[in-house]
Parts: C-alpha cells; sequence; structure tokens
C-alpha cells in the first residue's frame, strides 16, 4: 500500500514538473512570436498597404495570452501606470469630445487605440522575447520605405511619393523610423556589432530619404533640433571629434538635398516662400500653406466659441461655413475635417481640456524616457531604447506643426504602439542588466 502511494507521488510531480516544462517552453517560443508581430508593426508599416495595422492587429490579439500564462512576479512599476493612465484618460475624454459633438460612432476607432494598446503594454512587459527585434524592424521598414519612395518617385513618376498613405503621413512615419534608426546606431556600436551598426546608419538615412521624396515639409522644421539631441546626448560613446565629423557629413547632405533639383526640396521650400508671400500680400490664400493658416484660423474662433469643450469635428464644418460668411475664411478651407495642426486641432475641436490632454499625451512618455536616458548615461543597451522612446513624442510634436497626425488612423498607430514597444524594451532591458549584477 505504501510503495503503491508513493508511486502516485512520483508519477504526480513528475506530471506537474513535464507539464511545467511544457508551459515554459510554450512561453519562450510565445514570447518570441509576441516580439516578432512588434518588429512587423515597423517592418511592414509603410511598404505594405496598412502594414502597420498587420503587426499592431497581431500583437493585440495575442494580449488574450496574458490569461494563460501568467507571471506575478512581474507586476507593473508606477511609472508603467503612468503611460497607461495618460493613454486612457486620452482616450476617455476624446470619447466625452465625440459624445458632445452627437456620438458619431464611427469616430470613436481612433481614440479606441489608445486603449487597445494598454494590454499590449501588459504583455509585453510579462511576456519575455528578443527584444532586439524592436531595431530590426524599425531598420527593414525605414529602408523598404525608402525604397518604395524611390520607386515611386523615379520609375512611376509620381510628383510625391507616398505608398499606400497619404505623403504627408507617409514621409512623417518614414522619417520618424529614421529617426529611431539613429538611437539604434548607438546599441550596436556598443556592442561591436559592425553589420547591424551599417545597417541601422543606412535605415537612418534611408528615413530621411523617404520623407524628402515624399515632400513632407513639415516633417524637416524640427529636424535639425532633433538630430542635435541625437548628436549631443551620444557624445559620450561617439567622441566629440566624430560629432563634428557626423555635422559636417550631414550638413554636406542637407546641401546636396536643397541643391540636386530631383529631390523636389529645392521647389517644396521656393512654394512655401511664395506661398506665404502671396498669403500676407492677399494675392492668394487658396495655397497649401495659405489654406494651412485660414484652417488655424477658423480653429482659434472654434476655440474662442467654446473655450473648455471645443465645437466638436462634426459641428465645425458649419462654423467654418458661417466663418465664410462673415468674411472670416476663404470658402475653400471649409473641406478641411482637422487643422493640419494637432495643437490648434485640439484647441478648436475640444477645447482647452482637449489641449491639455493631448500635451500630456505627449509630455508625460518624452519624461519618463528622458528620466530612463539620464538613469543610464553609460549603459546604451538600456539607454538607446529610451533615446528611441523619446523621438517618438519629439518626433510628433514636431509633425504636430503642420499636421493633425491622430485624425489618421496611422498616424494614432504609429505613436501609440510605438511608445509602449519602446517602454517595454526598455522594462526588459533593465532586467536583463539587473540578472547580470546578480549573476556576478
Amino acid at each position: 500500500m505504501n510503495n503503491d502511494f508513493l508511486v502516485s507521488i512520483y508519477i504526480y510531480f513528475k506530471l506537474i514538473i513535464m507539464d511545467l516544462t511544457g508551459i515554459l517552453m510554450l512561453s519562450f517560443f510565445w514570447g518570441r512570436l509576441v516580439w516578432f508581430f512588434l518588429s512587423l508593426t515597423f517592418a511592414i508599416s509603410l511598404s505594405y498597404p496598412s502594414g502597420y495595422n498587420i503587426g499592431a492587429s497581431l500583437i493585440f490579439i495575442s494580449t488574450v495570452s496574458i490569461l494563460f500564462f501568467k507571471n506575478n512576479q512581474e507586476r507593473l512599476s508606477f511609472q508603467d501606470k503612468k503611460i497607461i493612465f495618460v493613454f486612457l484618460a486620452y482616450a476617455i475624454y476624446a470619447f466625452f469630445s465625440v459624445y458632445l459633438d452627437g456620438w458619431h460612432i464611427r469616430e470613436l476607432d481612433r481614440p479606441s487605440r489608445f486603449l487597445l494598446v494598454i494590454p499590449v503594454l501588459i504583455l509585453l512587459i510579462k511576456v519575455q522575447g528578443n527584444v532586439k527585434w524592436l531595431w530590426y524592424g524599425v531598420i527593414i521598414g525605414a529602408i523598404s520605405a525608402c525604397a518604395l519612395a524611390i520607386y515611386e518617385k523615379i520609375f512611376l513618376g509620381v510628383s510625391r511619393a507616398s505608398g499606400s498613405e497619404n505623403a504627408i503621413m507617409f514621409g512623417n512615419t518614414a522619417m520618424l523610423m529614421g529617426m529611431m534608426c539613429f538611437a539604434s546606431c548607438f546599441y550596436f556600436l556598443k556592442r561591436q556589432n559592425s553589420l547591424w551598426l551599417v545597417l541601422s546608419l543606412l535605415g537612418g538615412v534611408a528615413g530621411i530619404i523617404a520623407s524628402i521624396l515624399s515632400g513632407t515639409r513639415g516633417g524637416w522644421v524640427a529636424l535639425p533640433l532633433i538630430c542635435f539631441f541625437i548628436l549631443w546626448n551620444s557624445r559620450d560613446l561617439i567622441g566629440k571629434k566624430n560629432i563634428i565629423v557626423v555635422a559636417l557629413v550631414a550638413l554636406g547632405l542637407l546641401v546636396a538635398a536643397i541643391s540636386i533639383p530631383e529631390t523636389g526640396v529645392q521647389n517644396r521650400i521656393s512654394s512655401a516662400v511664395s506661398n506665404v508671400s502671396h498669403y500676407v500680400s492677399g494675392e492668394n490664400k487658396n495655397t497649401s500653406v495659405g489654406l494651412r493658416f485660414e484652417m488655424w484660423k477658423a480653429a482659434i474662433e472654434m476655440f474662442k466659441d467654446s473655450p473648455f469643450f471645443g465645437v466638436g469635428e462634426y459641428a465645425s464644418h458649419d462654423f467654418k461655413k458661417e466663418l465664410v460668411e462673415q468674411g472670416l475664411i476663404i470658402p475653400e478651407a471649409v473641406k478641411f475635417s482637422h487643422a493640419h495642426n494637432e495643437y490648434f486641432n485640439a484647441l478648436g475641436l475640444m477645447g482647452i481640456f482637449g489641449f491639455i490632454s493631448l500635451m500630456a499625451l505627449y509630455l508625460i512618455p518624452l519624461k519618463l524616457f528622458l528620466h530612463k536616458m539620464e538613469m543610464y548615461k553609460n549603459n546604451w543597451n538600456i539607454r538607446s531604447y529610451a533615446m528611441a522612446g523619446a523621438l517618438i513624442p519629439m518626433c510628433y510634436m514636431d509633425f504636430a506643426l503642420t499636421q493633425s497626425m491622430f485624425s489618421h488612423n496611422i498616424g494614432v498607430i504609429m505613436y501609440a504602439f510605438p511608445i509602449v514597444y519602446c517602454w517595454a524594451a526598455v522594462r526588459w532591458a533593465e532586467r536583463e542588466e539587473l540578472a547580470k549584477v546578480f549573476e556576478t
């Protein structure tokens, strides 16, 4: 009887061990698959129609696994909760704004992405994978976007490369991935991985070229400041002499981009100057820049009329018609659903509370990433991911000057998901460094 009991206990524990081993192996492979989905969000974001949706959708569907792979040791930190809170607050206020505007359900789609990305953050913090896949995805995404832009510009003869997106959204997204590629350079430089260092440099340049070929002027406005931020924060790693060399090379490339007519940069800059001149003189307000000025003027009038909650997107159409009748804006500005400026758009359509929620959406993640950069000044295994994360709100605050990025599906997804991706990468990189300390 005792022997039978001992055999039963032995079999019971053996089954438990086999079950745990199976779960661990499944978790191991599942984690890598999840982080592959993460990289896919970047890799085919622009080179495949709505490619950004594929990776984001797959990783969101994967969040159901949180119910099966419970890891009580990895709890959400206070900083994790800050990101969740700011996304949640923005989404809730956006829903409230839709309600005030007549509850058009289709308008819930874009802000809902800020809710859907919350379980993605929880999943990525709990499921370990190959964090470097983030870099691979960004590099492939930038290079493939550039290849597509060159193909459209040279072989198809289009005036502005755009892929399957609006030219502005294409150019801005490519620029974002290009800047993130430059952050990855320091990761591979520190690890002395020459192949991926070269590819990351190529990816950075490719992102800029794709933006140039798209003719998206808004993405160029703060480019010098963003590049200065990257170089200044990496000066201890690459050395001051090398920074000067890089700056001179960058200046040379800038001069070449402006000088070569085929790039379209010279024409786009001349066009902008001409548009401003015609607007100021009153000769012609119906130009690309002139229409933006008219839309911004309309947004300010909306804010004056409803400073707390804004007039709402659907109500703004009739409001702008009234402004036309009063002679305050030109009729051609009425057809646009947003102000082509995220700040004015928030003020006009969502009021001061909408503007505050927008700035929180930019500044809180930015502050968190900058804090991590400060914490790990000499540890580029962590700092590079934090820098990439900081570049996302920085780039978006630049893009926001001439485009309402969150009025487009790609604009929402390529902000919310990359913020979460980079934050999860920082958290896992921290754990890896902590594990090394315990090993020694």
